[in-house]
This record gives C-alpha cells, structure tokens and sequence, in this order.
C-alpha cells in the first residue's frame, strides 16, 4: 500500500535542530507564512465540517430505509471518506511543526527548525487529503446523478432534494480545499532543501516527494478540480446521463472557478450573517417589557436561576495541582499530547472528556497563536489560565 493511503501511518518524533540561518531566512520566513496561513485556513472550515456532520446523519438515519438504494450506497462511501478525512487530523500536524518555527519578523542567527522528517511527513498527509477529497468530488457526482433522477420521478421528492443539496455543498467545498491544499503542498515543498536532517530518514528509500502535486494526481484533478465546464462557459447537455461529461457544477449555474469561490465566499458570508441575526434575536431586551414586569423581576420572591449540568458538561471542579509540573512550552505540548491520545483511547483519563472536539481544537489553535509571541514562563502561565477556564466553564 502506498504511504499516503495508509491509516495508521506511524509519525516521526516532532524534533528540532540548530541551523545557521544567513542565507535561508527568506525561505524561513515564508515557510512561517505558509504555515500560519494552513493553520488559519484548516481550523476555520466550520462550514465544511458542518456539511460532513449532516452527511454522517443522513447515512445512519436512513441506512434502513433506503439500504436498496444505488444513490444511498454511494453517500455511504462518501460518508466513509469523510471520516478518513477527518482521522488525517491535519490541524495537529501542521502545529506541531509550526510550533517550531521561529517568528517571521526576526530571525536570530542561529535559530531551531524542525527537522526534515517533520515536514515530509505533513506533505504526506497532504498527498492523502487530496487523494480522498478527489474521491469525494467524484462520489457525490454519482451520488446527485442518481438523486436527480429520482427527482425527475417524483421519488421521495423531499428527501432526495435534501440530499442533493447535500451533495452539491460538499462538492463544492471538496474541490476548494483540495486546490488550496495543491497550493499549500507547492509552497511547502521547496523548504525540505533547508531543514535539517536526522541521522535515519523517515521516508523509505523508494519513496519520492512530488514537487508538483498537482502534476503527480494528474488528468483527474485538472478534470474534476480545476475544469468547471466547456471552454465557452456554456454547460453540457447530457450532465443526466451516465456517459460524457458529466459535471454536478451544472447545478449551480457556474462555469468558472472564480464564480465557485465567489459562491463560497457568499455561502460564508450568508452563514455569519445568520448567527448574528440569531444571536441577536436569542440576547434579552427590555425595549418592549413593561415597566410593572421589569419592577416584578426585581423583587426577592422571585427565585434564583439554577444551572442545570447536562450530561456531557464539563466538570464544574479541578484541581489546579495537576499542572504543577508544566514548566515550560515542551511541558505543554507532551501534555497535549498526551490528552488528545487519551481522548482517543481512553476517554476516561483524559482531563478535557467532558469537551467536544472542536472546542479541544479550538484551544489548541489559541495556544499556538501565542506559542512563538510568549517567553517560556509566560506561556505557560498563559496556557494554565486558558486550560482552567477550559475545564471549568467549557469555553
């Protein structure tokens, strides 16, 4: 098996190493930017994760009821990919080599760069991302070809309508972040040249880095990536059927990239602009209550609001003791990875079991924004009062 498509594909140790840097610091630099750019670019795809989730949901409320069903099968395997997506857990990646990256403003003369094994193994892992959003691309052209023929026969008009619009979303996001992943792989590669090397290398003696991935996934990410409909911008005629080519970008009346991203860019927008809307319609105002029911609420018989702790909250007590030998930014990250191995494995040891994902990864990406700007004992006092407000308040 080929080592970006496998699994459980062990990581080198996140090392670092001295290196003069004289003649390589606009190389580090823009390795810096690059980096910083992934990280903010990985960690914000909300929308994105938002499409995966109602994808996993679909497939197991349905996975009786439409079992026979071609187009159902299909949105199982691409369910399937989703989640190997997900395991690749590339946001922890790229901060555990960002983490040793210096800031992009100074660079002193002789500074610490992870080594090469760190980096190879990031572009790895991007290799297999954009292998599996590609299948993603293409699976869910399948699966809309068979919804909309199902529609056309007024089949479960409503359910099939959901899940192409389903479909359509994670098309759509597929194919952006697999052409920003392309781009990110492109900007990265030329930085192997001036890591340092390790006395073992990670990668087998056969193996070979790309230099352009674009060019080593081929004629089907120009295809299904980059193509979006004929030269003249007019859309094929025969999309329905099962020959020619077929593209699910006929559905959103687009035939090029930029009126793709403009669309994203919208979708995003509109995505915003509604949470505002909701939070500000869900925050208390006293503009339209009567003046004798603001007086009644003051009064003492009133009650007292009681928090009620639901099932998955986070433990309201922690002992701060616990942290006690964290004393420097390596404390920290063993300890953050010591928690996210137990998160996974055993839940019940992990500090942090009461939290979700996203909130564990979002205070990840708030330490790492600090991680080079803090001296050592400023960080990890930083990161003591973030963990307690994390444990104690779920924030």
């Amino acid at each position: 098996m080929a080592l970006w498509n496998q699994r459980n594909l062990d990581p080198p140790v996140v090392l670092n190493a001295p290196c003069k840097s004289k003649h390589i610091k606009s190389q580090i630099s823009a390795l810096t930017k690059t980096s910083t750019s992934m990280l903010n670019y990985y960690s914000t795809l909300n929308t994105f994760e938002k499409a995966a989730a109602f994808e996993t949901r679909f497939v197991n409320r349905f996975k009786f009821r439409l079992r026979n069903m071609h187009g159902f099968q299909v949105m199982r395997r691409v369910n399937q990919t989703l989640i190997r997506i997900k395991n690749l857990d590339l946001v922890q990646v790229i901060m555990d080599l960002h983490s040793f990256l210096p800031e992009s403003e100074y660079i002193p003369q002789t500074v610490n760069l992870p080594v090469r094994s760190n980096l190879e193994y990031l572009l790895v892992r991007m290799q297999g991302l954009c292998k599996l959003l590609m299948r993603v691309v293409y699976l869910t052209k399948e699966a809309a070809r068979f919804h909309v023929k199902q529609i056309v026969n007024m089949h479960l008009y409503p359910t099939y309508v959901m899940f192409l619009g389903l479909m359509g979303e994670l098309w759509l996001f597929s194919r952006s972040v697999c052409r920003r992943t392309v781009q990110f792989y492109d900007e990265l590669y030329p930085a192997l040249e001036i890591l340092p090397e390790t006395k073992v290398s990670w990668l087998p003696e056969h193996y070979q880095l790309p230099v352009s991935l674009a060019a080593w996934l081929g004629e089907e990410y120009e295809r299904d990536i980059l193509q979006c409909g004929d030269a003249n911008g007019a859309t094929s005629s025969n999309w329905l059927g099962s020959e020619g080519d077929a593209d699910l970008f006929t559905l959103l009346q687009h035939s090029t990239t930029d009126g793709e991203e403009q669309l994203l860019s919208r979708k995003q927008e509109t995505e915003a602009a509604n949470k505002s809307v909701e939070e500000a319609l869900t925050a208390p105002s006293f503009s339209s209550v009567p003046k004798a029911m603001l007086l009644q609420s003051l009064r003492s018989d009133t009650g007292e609001v009681v928090e009620r702790k639901g099932r998955n909250a986070p433990a309201t007590q922690f002992d701060a003791k616990q942290l006690d030998h964290i004393r420097s930014k390596f404390h920290v990250q063993q300890f953050l990875k010591q928690e996210r191995t137990n998160r996974t494995d055993s839940p019940a040891k992990a500090l942090t079991k009461g939290l979700s994902e996203q909130q564990f990864g979002d205070f990840n990406v708030r330490l790492m924004k600090e991680f080079n700007r803090l001296s050592s004992v400023e960080f990890v006092k930083f990161f003591k009062e973030q963990f307690l407000q994390l444990v104690t308040e779920g924030t």
